[in-house]
Protein backbone atom coordinates (compact mmCIF):
# COMPACT_ATOMS: atom_id res chain seq x y z
CA UNK A 1 0.00 0.00 0.00
CA UNK A 2 1.24 3.41 -0.79
CA UNK A 3 2.19 5.95 1.57
CA UNK A 4 -0.12 9.22 1.51
CA UNK A 5 1.28 12.16 0.51
CA UNK A 6 -2.28 14.31 -0.26
CA UNK A 7 -5.18 12.95 1.79
CA UNK A 8 -7.28 15.06 -0.63
CA UNK A 9 -5.75 13.30 -3.99
CA UNK A 10 -6.41 10.46 -5.59
CA UNK A 11 -5.48 6.99 -4.90
CA UNK A 12 -3.50 7.33 -8.65
CA UNK A 13 -2.11 10.56 -7.58
CA UNK A 14 -0.62 9.10 -4.13
CA UNK A 15 0.87 6.17 -5.89
CA UNK A 16 2.37 8.55 -8.47
CA UNK A 17 4.22 10.57 -5.85
CA UNK A 18 4.93 7.27 -3.88
CA UNK A 19 6.54 5.64 -6.45
CA UNK A 20 8.61 8.90 -7.36
CA UNK A 21 9.73 8.91 -3.69
CA UNK A 22 11.38 5.32 -3.90
CA UNK A 23 12.99 5.89 -7.18
CA UNK A 24 14.67 8.98 -5.37
CA UNK A 25 15.49 6.87 -2.67
CA UNK A 26 17.05 4.28 -4.36
CA UNK A 27 19.20 7.30 -6.54
CA UNK A 28 20.26 8.97 -2.82
CA UNK A 29 21.30 5.42 -1.58
CA UNK A 30 22.96 4.79 -4.94
CA UNK A 31 25.13 8.16 -4.51
CA UNK A 32 25.78 8.22 -0.84
CA UNK A 33 26.11 4.42 -0.34
CA UNK A 34 26.97 3.41 3.28
CA UNK A 35 27.18 6.84 4.55
CA UNK A 36 22.97 6.86 3.97
CA UNK A 37 21.07 5.49 7.15
CA UNK A 38 17.94 7.25 6.59
CA UNK A 39 15.89 9.82 3.23
CA UNK A 40 12.43 11.23 4.98
CA UNK A 41 9.71 12.81 3.04
CA UNK A 42 9.06 16.40 5.40
CA UNK A 43 6.97 19.20 4.51
CA UNK A 44 3.19 18.79 3.04
CA UNK A 45 3.69 15.81 1.55
CA UNK A 46 5.32 14.25 4.51
CA UNK A 47 2.39 15.07 6.73
CA UNK A 48 -0.11 13.63 3.91
CA UNK A 49 -1.20 17.62 3.16
CA UNK A 50 0.71 18.39 -0.25
CA UNK A 51 -1.01 19.91 -3.00
CA UNK A 52 -2.66 19.14 -5.51
CA UNK A 53 -3.60 20.89 -9.29
CA UNK A 54 -5.13 19.99 -12.35
CA UNK A 55 -2.84 20.32 -15.10
CA UNK A 56 -5.05 19.33 -18.39
CA UNK A 57 -7.59 17.37 -16.16
CA UNK A 58 -4.43 14.85 -14.34
CA UNK A 59 -3.63 15.57 -11.17
CA UNK A 60 -0.06 17.25 -10.30
CA UNK A 61 1.88 18.22 -6.90
CA UNK A 62 2.03 21.70 -6.72
CA UNK A 63 4.27 22.40 -3.15
CA UNK A 64 8.16 21.69 -3.12
CA UNK A 65 8.74 17.57 -2.46
CA UNK A 66 11.28 18.33 0.86
CA UNK A 67 13.69 15.39 1.66
CA UNK A 68 15.77 15.18 5.05
CA UNK A 69 19.12 13.44 5.01
CA UNK A 70 20.27 11.29 7.71
CA UNK A 71 23.97 10.48 7.65
CA UNK A 72 26.77 8.84 9.48
CA UNK A 73 29.33 11.34 8.05
CA UNK A 74 28.20 14.93 6.94
CA UNK A 75 31.25 15.69 5.52
CA UNK A 76 30.88 13.28 2.63
CA UNK A 77 28.02 14.30 1.26
CA UNK A 78 28.08 14.47 -2.30
CA UNK A 79 26.31 17.52 -3.60
CA UNK A 80 27.36 17.22 -7.07
CA UNK A 81 25.24 13.84 -7.41
CA UNK A 82 22.15 15.05 -5.41
CA UNK A 83 21.90 18.30 -7.39
CA UNK A 84 21.73 16.10 -10.50
CA UNK A 85 18.93 13.97 -8.94
CA UNK A 86 17.28 16.95 -7.65
CA UNK A 87 17.70 18.59 -11.34
CA UNK A 88 16.45 14.98 -13.41
CA UNK A 89 13.30 14.31 -11.27
CA UNK A 90 12.45 18.10 -11.13
CA UNK A 91 12.13 17.64 -15.20
CA UNK A 92 9.72 14.66 -14.67
CA UNK A 93 7.63 16.03 -12.09
CA UNK A 94 8.05 19.77 -12.40
CA UNK A 95 8.28 20.87 -8.63
CA UNK A 96 11.34 21.74 -6.88
CA UNK A 97 12.82 18.46 -4.84
CA UNK A 98 15.04 19.81 -2.21
CA UNK A 99 17.44 17.61 0.01
CA UNK A 100 17.90 18.90 3.39
CA UNK A 101 21.05 20.23 4.98
CA UNK A 102 22.48 16.54 5.96
CA UNK A 103 21.88 15.25 10.13
CA UNK A 104 23.51 13.00 12.31
CA UNK A 105 21.54 10.33 14.63
CA UNK A 106 22.90 12.70 17.02
CA UNK A 107 21.43 15.72 15.59
CA UNK A 108 18.21 14.13 15.79
CA UNK A 109 18.72 12.89 19.56
CA UNK A 110 19.56 16.74 20.29
CA UNK A 111 16.94 18.85 18.51
CA UNK A 112 15.79 21.91 20.17
CA UNK A 113 12.42 22.66 20.42
CA UNK A 114 11.43 24.00 17.04
CA UNK A 115 8.39 24.36 15.04
CA UNK A 116 10.23 22.86 11.93
CA UNK A 117 11.51 19.74 13.97
CA UNK A 118 7.82 19.31 15.95
CA UNK A 119 6.41 19.17 12.29
CA UNK A 120 8.68 16.69 10.54
CA UNK A 121 8.15 14.36 13.96
CA UNK A 122 4.72 14.55 13.75
CA UNK A 123 4.46 14.24 10.05
CA UNK A 124 6.82 12.80 8.34
CA UNK A 125 7.23 9.41 5.57
CA UNK A 126 10.72 7.35 5.74
CA UNK A 127 11.43 6.70 2.28
CA UNK A 128 15.04 4.67 3.04
CA UNK A 129 16.26 3.45 6.51
CA UNK A 130 14.59 2.61 9.99
CA UNK A 131 10.66 3.44 9.94
CA UNK A 132 11.24 4.43 13.27
CA UNK A 133 14.24 6.66 12.59
CA UNK A 134 13.21 10.10 14.54
CA UNK A 135 10.27 8.53 16.81
CA UNK A 136 13.23 6.51 18.21
CA UNK A 137 15.91 9.34 18.43
CA UNK A 138 13.93 12.72 18.99
CA UNK A 139 14.01 14.14 22.65
CA UNK A 140 10.73 13.52 24.63
CA UNK A 141 10.31 17.32 25.31
CA UNK A 142 9.79 18.12 21.23
CA UNK A 143 6.47 15.99 21.84
CA UNK A 144 5.19 19.36 24.44
CA UNK A 145 3.23 22.02 23.55
CA UNK A 146 5.55 24.71 21.71
CA UNK A 147 7.22 27.79 22.99
CA UNK A 148 5.86 30.60 22.15
CA UNK A 149 9.20 32.22 20.58
CA UNK A 150 7.96 30.02 17.86
CA UNK A 151 5.11 31.81 16.70
CA UNK A 152 7.50 34.82 17.29
CA UNK A 153 9.72 33.09 14.54
CA UNK A 154 7.26 31.93 12.68
CA UNK A 155 5.53 35.19 11.91
CA UNK A 156 8.68 37.27 11.06
CA UNK A 157 9.13 34.19 8.81
CA UNK A 158 6.37 34.61 6.53
CA UNK A 159 6.14 38.45 7.17
CA UNK A 160 9.38 38.31 5.21
CA UNK A 161 7.63 36.63 2.23
CA UNK A 162 5.44 39.52 2.63
CA UNK A 163 8.09 41.41 2.09
CA UNK A 164 9.55 39.78 -0.52
CA UNK A 165 6.02 39.93 -2.45
CA UNK A 166 5.34 43.64 -1.95
CA UNK A 167 8.98 43.75 -3.87
CA UNK A 168 7.69 42.29 -6.48
CA UNK A 169 4.79 43.86 -7.10
CA UNK A 170 6.89 47.29 -7.17
CA UNK A 171 8.86 46.35 -9.50
CA UNK A 172 11.84 46.30 -6.91
CA UNK A 173 12.70 42.74 -8.32
CA UNK A 174 11.26 40.05 -10.54
CA UNK A 175 8.86 37.66 -9.64
CA UNK A 176 10.56 34.06 -9.13
CA UNK A 177 7.81 32.53 -10.86
CA UNK A 178 3.96 33.15 -12.17
CA UNK A 179 2.47 32.27 -8.70
CA UNK A 180 4.73 33.26 -6.01
CA UNK A 181 2.86 36.56 -4.82
CA UNK A 182 -0.47 34.72 -4.52
CA UNK A 183 1.28 31.81 -2.84
CA UNK A 184 3.04 34.26 -0.10
CA UNK A 185 -0.24 36.22 0.51
CA UNK A 186 -1.72 33.01 1.64
CA UNK A 187 1.49 31.51 3.67
CA UNK A 188 1.21 34.60 5.21
CA UNK A 189 -2.40 34.37 6.50
CA UNK A 190 -1.80 30.29 7.26
CA UNK A 191 1.27 32.02 9.38
CA UNK A 192 -0.97 34.26 11.25
CA UNK A 193 -4.02 31.32 12.32
CA UNK A 194 -1.13 29.24 13.35
CA UNK A 195 1.07 32.01 15.02
CA UNK A 196 -1.96 32.72 17.03
CA UNK A 197 -2.82 28.81 17.86
CA UNK A 198 1.09 28.77 19.42
CA UNK A 199 0.35 31.65 21.29
CA UNK A 200 -2.58 30.24 23.02
CA UNK A 201 -1.34 26.55 23.31
CA UNK A 202 -3.84 25.24 20.69
CA UNK A 203 -1.59 24.11 18.18
CA UNK A 204 -1.41 20.88 16.37
CA UNK A 205 0.68 19.45 13.26
CA UNK A 206 -2.25 18.16 10.82
CA UNK A 207 -3.55 21.32 8.68
CA UNK A 208 -6.58 19.79 8.46
CA UNK A 209 -8.74 20.85 11.46
CA UNK A 210 -6.35 24.09 12.50
CA UNK A 211 -9.63 26.18 11.30
CA UNK A 212 -11.75 24.24 13.79
CA UNK A 213 -9.22 25.06 16.53
CA UNK A 214 -8.76 28.59 15.02
CA UNK A 215 -12.59 28.93 15.58
CA UNK A 216 -12.75 27.52 18.94
CA UNK A 217 -10.43 30.06 19.86
CA UNK A 218 -11.98 33.07 18.54
CA UNK A 219 -14.91 31.86 20.52
CA UNK A 220 -12.98 31.39 23.57
CA UNK A 221 -10.58 34.35 23.33
CA UNK A 222 -12.63 38.30 22.10
CA UNK A 223 -9.37 39.70 21.66
CA UNK A 224 -8.58 37.17 18.99
CA UNK A 225 -11.53 37.04 17.39
CA UNK A 226 -11.46 40.93 16.55
CA UNK A 227 -8.98 39.98 13.78
CA UNK A 228 -11.61 38.51 12.02
CA UNK A 229 -8.83 35.83 10.85
CA UNK A 230 -11.23 33.16 10.94
CA UNK A 231 -12.74 32.97 7.24
CA UNK A 232 -9.36 34.08 5.42
CA UNK A 233 -7.84 31.31 7.43
CA UNK A 234 -10.04 28.64 5.82
CA UNK A 235 -9.41 30.11 2.47
CA UNK A 236 -5.51 30.04 2.52
CA UNK A 237 -6.21 26.40 3.81
CA UNK A 238 -8.33 25.79 0.67
CA UNK A 239 -5.81 27.25 -1.22
CA UNK A 240 -2.50 24.88 0.50
CA UNK A 241 -4.39 21.66 -0.29
CA UNK A 242 -5.92 22.66 -3.87
CA UNK A 243 -4.73 25.76 -5.37
CA UNK A 244 -6.40 25.78 -8.35
CA UNK A 245 -10.15 25.66 -6.61
CA UNK A 246 -9.39 29.57 -5.99
CA UNK A 247 -9.92 32.11 -8.50
CA UNK A 248 -6.20 32.35 -10.59
CA UNK A 249 -6.32 35.99 -9.94
CA UNK A 250 -2.77 38.07 -9.20
CA UNK A 251 -3.07 39.89 -6.05
CA UNK A 252 -2.58 43.66 -6.51
CA UNK A 253 -0.65 45.71 -3.70
CA UNK A 254 -3.32 46.84 -1.57
CA UNK A 255 -4.55 43.98 -0.78
CA UNK A 256 -0.77 42.96 0.40
CA UNK A 257 -0.76 46.49 2.41
CA UNK A 258 -4.17 45.28 3.94
CA UNK A 259 -2.72 41.95 4.67
CA UNK A 260 0.66 44.10 6.17
CA UNK A 261 -1.56 45.47 8.64
CA UNK A 262 -3.54 42.40 9.72
CA UNK A 263 0.00 40.77 10.48
CA UNK A 264 1.10 43.47 12.31
CA UNK A 265 -1.87 43.72 15.00
CA UNK A 266 -1.56 39.63 14.82
CA UNK A 267 2.57 39.74 15.24
CA UNK A 268 2.14 42.47 18.10
CA UNK A 269 -0.56 40.62 20.16
CA UNK A 270 1.77 37.56 19.90
CA UNK A 271 4.69 39.76 21.18
CA UNK A 272 2.68 40.63 24.12
CA UNK A 273 1.56 37.41 25.14
CA UNK A 274 4.96 36.11 24.89
CA UNK A 275 7.24 38.88 26.63
CA UNK A 276 4.39 40.35 29.06
CA UNK A 277 4.90 43.24 28.03
CA UNK A 278 2.17 46.02 26.52
CA UNK A 279 3.63 48.37 23.55
CA UNK A 280 0.82 50.28 22.48
CA UNK A 281 2.29 50.53 18.62
CA UNK A 282 4.67 48.83 16.73
CA UNK A 283 6.70 51.81 16.91
CA UNK A 284 6.91 51.27 20.05
CA UNK A 285 7.86 47.41 19.53
CA UNK A 286 10.63 48.34 16.87
CA UNK A 287 12.28 51.23 19.01
CA UNK A 288 12.41 48.40 21.77
CA UNK A 289 16.18 47.56 22.62
CA UNK A 290 15.81 44.34 24.41
CA UNK A 291 16.01 40.31 23.36
CA UNK A 292 13.68 38.62 21.14
CA UNK A 293 15.61 35.20 21.67
CA UNK A 294 17.03 35.07 24.38
CA UNK A 295 18.68 31.48 24.18
CA UNK A 296 20.68 32.98 21.39
CA UNK A 297 22.70 35.57 23.21
CA UNK A 298 24.70 32.80 26.27
CA UNK A 299 28.10 33.56 26.46
CA UNK A 300 29.39 30.55 24.71
CA UNK A 301 27.27 32.05 21.62
CA UNK A 302 28.70 35.96 22.02
CA UNK A 303 31.36 34.92 20.17
CA UNK A 304 29.28 33.29 17.14
CA UNK A 305 27.26 36.27 17.51
CA UNK A 306 30.28 38.71 16.02
CA UNK A 307 31.86 36.72 13.71
CA UNK A 308 27.73 36.44 11.99
CA UNK A 309 26.89 40.31 11.80
CA UNK A 310 30.43 40.80 10.91
CA UNK A 311 29.88 38.50 8.12
CA UNK A 312 26.47 40.48 7.55
CA UNK A 313 28.49 44.03 7.19
CA UNK A 314 27.72 45.42 10.65
CA UNK A 315 29.23 44.91 13.94
CA UNK A 316 27.24 43.72 17.14
CA UNK A 317 27.32 41.38 20.13
CA UNK A 318 23.28 40.45 18.90
CA UNK A 319 22.51 37.41 16.98
CA UNK A 320 21.51 39.17 12.83
CA UNK A 321 17.78 37.94 13.89
CA UNK A 322 17.24 40.95 16.16
CA UNK A 323 17.55 42.90 13.99
CA UNK A 324 15.11 41.96 11.86
CA UNK A 325 12.41 42.13 14.11
CA UNK A 326 12.66 45.82 14.63
CA UNK A 327 13.09 46.23 10.87
CA UNK A 328 10.32 44.24 9.97
CA UNK A 329 7.51 46.62 10.66
CA UNK A 330 9.22 49.36 9.45
CA UNK A 331 9.30 48.29 5.90
CA UNK A 332 6.29 46.65 5.92
CA UNK A 333 4.78 50.82 6.57
CA UNK A 334 3.38 49.87 10.03
CA UNK A 335 5.30 52.01 12.01
CA UNK A 336 6.16 55.93 12.68
CA UNK A 337 9.06 55.77 10.83
CA UNK A 338 10.18 55.68 7.37
CA UNK A 339 12.22 53.53 5.25
CA UNK A 340 14.63 56.05 3.21
CA UNK A 341 15.56 53.73 0.56
CA UNK A 342 13.22 50.95 0.43
CA UNK A 343 14.30 48.72 -2.18
CA UNK A 344 17.52 49.15 -0.86
CA UNK A 345 16.84 48.23 2.34
CA UNK A 346 14.07 45.59 2.24
CA UNK A 347 16.81 44.16 -0.02
CA UNK A 348 19.33 44.07 2.76
CA UNK A 349 16.68 42.60 5.20
CA UNK A 350 15.91 40.31 2.75
CA UNK A 351 19.86 38.88 2.47
CA UNK A 352 20.50 38.81 6.10
CA UNK A 353 16.59 36.89 6.60
CA UNK A 354 17.56 34.31 3.87
CA UNK A 355 20.76 33.59 5.99
CA UNK A 356 19.63 33.06 8.94
CA UNK A 357 15.82 32.30 8.94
Amino acid sequence: MSAIYAEHGSEDFNARMHDVSLRIGEEVEKALGDNLVALIVGGGYGRGEGGVVRVDGVEQPYNDLDFTLVVKRKGSVPWDKLDAISEHFEEEIKIDVDFSRPLTIHDIETWPHWLMWYDLLNGHIVTKGPSDILTAHAPAALKKTLPAIEATRLALNRGAGLLWALRVVRGAENTPDPDFTRRNYYKCLLAMGDGLLIAHQRFATPYRGRDDRLTQLEADTPEVAAFKLGALYHEALRFKFQPDDLPDTQVEEEQLKDLARRWGEIFLHIEKIRTGRNWVSLTEYSRWGGLREVEQHSIKNLPRNLIRSKQMGFFSWKYPRERLYRQLPVLLGLTDQTALDWPAESGRFLKIWDRFN
